[in-house]
């Protein structure tokens, strides 16, 4: 088995995987969030479906409702819905049916405790729900219940990823691509390359997990369109550009690719064309990141009173997310440091971010809650953590410049500021902005 590995993250691809990266040039991009959803869910007990009908979908959900009704007492059924439930989540975007999805789960266990899809699921959720620790302990379950379940590990990878915990991961995911090297596990190698700075490395695990699944199905337009990310994040814009053409062309309206698209055209100066994009997309699915962008094209626009009402949005929406029985605290701390107007607030809510969260970009945004409450020293050393793994941010760099210049350190602040343009000059259209007028004054 192996030995295809990234210098920076140190996992090991099986031969087949190198023979896959020999084979090909491969792109990739990484990013954590959704995957929780359907990456770690690796149903063993397939659903009942008729041709042509998509995985959470409503037809695919009342096929398995109708097999429970025949057999109210199997587990299968109701660990089919509750995987079924959250591919629906992540298919639309609505978190209220997380509900749905545990109540099925917790049937399923009653019914038979050792259940390994129900167990998989059951820790999806509490990925989703940002509740990592429980996370660790369902993955636990699984492992107990069998000990060849790839997805255990994946779940373990992802809960100690978002714990800050970056060594366990490494060791948690090298288990999980021993066992399934596969569409899972590749996403996975690439996310923790691409937090190493290894951005040649996350572009071919993430291709590798494009090419492993099947195309025009949901994990594919997934994979591909975290390539466009990967892409954009190092400001190669046609590039990115052509990953989510792609993707669109399977499924017009897929919305992570449609916000991608408007970031383009954002970033080369079409300020007004990605609003129109972009738009749409938040009056049907208003999560917390499109707003955040949309906010600031308005407000790089001149529209004070549009970004206000959309970053007031934000707020409702992690309430929302909040009374599902997700955890926000990290995610309300940055947008508070970012963008809100408490400055002492924004580090009450960093601080606490951290000390559960104590990931890298958790230390960025208690870095920045510092550096807004003029406390310059203590922001150095935690925007010093946030760059510890040599991660390719250009946001990152240009905090530590900012808070390296109120130091009155000028060749650290050139540094990292030049650092920041050199990976992403556009790493928002607020934060483009500031990037410019720094590179200006120099």
């Amino acid at each position: 088995m192996t030995t295809a590995s990234s210098s920076s993250s140190h996992i090991h691809l099986p031969r087949r995987a190198v023979l896959w990266l020999l084979a090909a040039g491969l792109i990739a991009a990484a990013a954590i969030g959704w995957r929780s959803l359907a990456d770690a869910i690796q149903p063993a007990t397939p659903a009942p479906r008729a041709a042509a009908v998509e995985p959470g979908s409503p037809e695919a959900i009342a096929l398995i409702q109708a097999k429970i009704q025949q057999a109210p007492e199997d587990a299968d059924g109701y660990a089919q819905l509750g995987v079924a439930w959250l591919q629906r989540v992540r298919t639309t975007g609505d978190i209220s049916l997380y509900a749905r999805a545990q109540e099925a789960i917790e049937a399923a266990l009653t019914h038979d405790p050792q259940h390994s899809d129900a167990l998989a699921a059951r820790g999806a959720l509490a990925l989703a729900l940002h509740d990592f620790t429980g996370a660790l302990a369902w993955a636990d379950r699984l492992t107990a219940a069998n000990p060849y379940r790839a997805a255990a590990y994946g779940i373990r990878t992802d809960a100690l990823v978002e714990l800050g915990r970056y060594d366990e991961a490494r060791t948690a995911l090298q288990q999980m691509v021993d066992l399934r090297p596969d569409t899972e596990s590749y996403s996975r190698i690439s996310y923790l390359r691409e937090l190493h700075g290894d951005i040649d490395g996350a572009r071919e695990a993430m291709q590798m997990a494009a090419t492993s699944a099947v195309p025009g199905t949901e994990p594919w337009l997934w994979a591909l369109t975290h390539i466009g990310h990967l892409s954009r994040s190092q400001h190669r814009l046609d590039e990115a550009e052509r990953a989510y053409r792609q993707v669109l062309a399977q499924r017009p309206d897929y919305p992570a690719a449609v916000a991608g698209v408007a970031y383009v055209a954002a970033a080369r100066g079409q300020t007004d064309e990605a609003i129109a994009q972009l738009a749409p997309l938040v009056a049907r699915l208003p999560l917390p990141e499109y707003l955040v962008l949309l906010g600031e094209l308005y407000e790089v626009n001149g529209d004070g009173a549009n970004a206000q009402a959309q970053y007031e949005l934000v707020r409702v929406m992690q309430q929302l997310n909040a009374a599902t029985g997700m955890a926000v605290d990290l995610e309300l701390a940055t947008f508070e440091a970012m963008h809100g107007d408490n400055a002492a607030e924004a580090l009450v809510q960093a601080e606490a971010a951290y000390a559960v969260r104590p990931t890298i970009y958790a230390a960025d945004t208690l870095a920045w809650a510092f550096y807004r409450n003029g406390r310059y020293a203590d922001a150095r050393a935690f925007s010093q953590e946030a760059l510890r793994l040599g991660t390719r941010d250009a946001l990152l760099h240009l905090h530590a410049g900012l808070i390296a210049q109120a130091l009155g350190d000028d060749d650290a602040a050139r540094q990292h500021i030049e650092q920041a343009r050199a990976i992403n000059p556009y790493p928002s259209p607020l934060a483009s902005q500031q990037l410019a007028s720094l590179l200006n004054d120099r």
